[in-house]
């Protein structure tokens, strides 16, 4: 083994994604060594990902570093990165709601901290927003529970409940709710000719949202669907929103681009159920730059769409027909529906307050092993014993 680096794992599912977890203590606190240690270990860039543990898909390419709590409100420290596939990135951008939901569990059974039962209640400090996540991990005998009555479309079969509260997170990625101190803009798009109306909103993710029909479709496409002008005007209205919110320009996930059609029927990506109208307020796809949709729906976009729907003006109200609230917003989505209940009230003009916001999730252990990352991909001879213990062994910032 003198020519691998052997580092502790744990792979988990949250919701529709999976991640692999690993302890703060053993990834490298510097951004150039953690770089090339978390690409090594995914096996990227590559787009089979095929050397390492990465699943050659943005739902797979995930990262949780879980480390002790850094403020007093909180039990442990959770950091989400998601891990270039075909290139050599990684993006702090995103706190991501379905992995969100393994943390919980993960903490409980790392023995981080101490199981109530039949319900422990998790404080999560994302690192990413700097804001906290509360949620209730159903307990028995000692650990989380895994078997349970819950479903989540585009997860098979059932499990227990993990139960999500993201009513603290307002403005996470920009500081405001509205980032553009309104609920609806018009950006020009040059391959139309013309400007379109969008919504920028931020909670839990900030997140902008495109009507499907001015770009021309109808909404219900699924991944492989779309043409790739369309992934193209969706990145022009991401980039706007990067220039007019102030956000980093080297970011490329944020805000994520939500295509938003009315309630209609459409078939699911596994093709074995027909979505009805009535059961969704409207649809809703999530793409991305360079030609992917999202194969569910990322958590903390739905986080942010429902608050969105419940804003009047925007166009996430729009198609629901209606911005009146509290309610459980159903969002209809490739794999089926997701369902999420928000509060959010109107304090004046175009100010707006999220009340609550919560949601639930499926979460369970997959995997725990060691994984063996290559020396050279490090960067230092393999003889150099001391300095790849200090590459394997240290502490994200």
């Amino acid at each position: 083994m003198k020519e691998q680096v052997r580092v502790p794992v744990t792979l988990m599912r949250g919701g529709t994604s999976k991640a692999v977890f690993l302890s703060q203590h053993d990834v490298p606190s510097d951004p150039q060594e953690r770089l090339r240690f978390l690409l090594a270990l995914f096996g990227s860039p590559d787009v089979r990902q095929i050397d390492g543990l990465g699943g050659a898909d943005i739902l797979t390419s995930k990262c949780a570093i879980i480390g002790p709590p850094s403020r007093p409100d909180a039990d442990i420290d959770y950091t989400f990165v998601q891990v270039g596939i075909d290139q050599p990135t990684l993006s702090f951008e995103i706190v991501c709601g379905n992995i969100s939901s393994a943390t919980g569990v993960y903490a409980l059974q790392e023995k981080l901290i101490p199981v109530h039962e039949p319900v422990t209640t998790v404080r999560v400090h994302n690192t990413n927003t700097g804001k906290i996540l509360r949620m209730a991990v159903q307990c028995a005998d000692g650990e989380p529970r895994v078997e349970g009555d819950s479903e989540v479309d585009g997860v098979p079969g059932t499990g227990a409940e993990v139960a999500l509260d993201y009513s603290d997170t307002s403005g996470s990625t920009t500081g405001k709710l509205l980032p553009t101190g309104q609920a609806r803009d018009w950006v020009p798009i040059s391959k139309l000719g013309r400007e379109i109306p969008v919504s920028v909103v931020d909670v839990g993710t900030a997140c902008v949202f495109i009507r499907a029909a001015d770009l021309g479709i109808t909404g219900t496409e699924l991944p492989g669907q779309l043409s790739a002008d369309i992934y193209e005007m969706a990145e022009e209205v991401r980039r706007w929103a990067v220039e007019r919110c102030d956000l980093p320009s080297s970011g490329f996930l944020t805000p994520y681009q939500i295509l938003i059609s009315e309630a209609q029927d459409y078939r699911t990506i596994a093709g074995d159920r027909v979505v009805h109208s009535s059961e969704v307020d409207f649809i809703a796809r999530m793409v991305l730059n360079g030609g992917a949709m999202h194969k569910a729906f990322p958590g903390g976009g739905s986080v942010c769409l429902s608050v969105a729907a419940q804003i009047a003006g925007t166009i996430p109200a729009e198609a629901r027909g209606t911005h009146a609230g509290p309610a459980r917003i159903r969002i209809g989505h490739p794999s089926g529906v997701l369902k999420i209940y928000a509060n959010v009230e109107h304090v004046g003009g175009e100010e707006w307050a999220v009340r609550e916001v919560h949601f639930t999730r499926t979460a369970r252990r997959l995997f725990d092993g060691t994984a063996y990352v290559r020396r050279s991909r490090l960067g230092m001879d393999a003889r150099d014993d001391n300095a790849v213990q200090a590459v394997a062994v240290g502490s994200t910032s």
